[in-house]
């Protein structure tokens, strides 16, 4: 994780990738996507080039602080 103070608040949930303090360990299936939020996620809203929210519902880090990195597994929706 970088030295950006905004680590310092946000909240790290088990759904996160394990790089940034969660339990996914990314591509441990070969066989299962493990995208991100940047990678095109039609719920992601950037607030600069790194940081944003979640704006889906369902997900687990809805209306969250989250690193463009730090999650996606099992709730990026790339439909429009």
């Amino acid at each position: 994780m970088s030295q950006d103070p905004l680590w310092s608040v946000v909240k790290v949930l088990a759904s996160d990738y394990s790089d940034y303090g969660g339990r996914v360990e990314r591509g441990a299936d070969d066989f299962l996507p493990y995208p991100d939020c940047s990678e095109g996620c039609r719920y992601w809203r950037a607030l600069d080039n790194s940081w944003g929210v979640c704006a889906n519902p369902g997900a687990p880090r809805a209306g969250l602080l989250t690193w463009e990195h730090q999650a996606g597994f099992g709730c990026f929706d790339d439909t429009l």
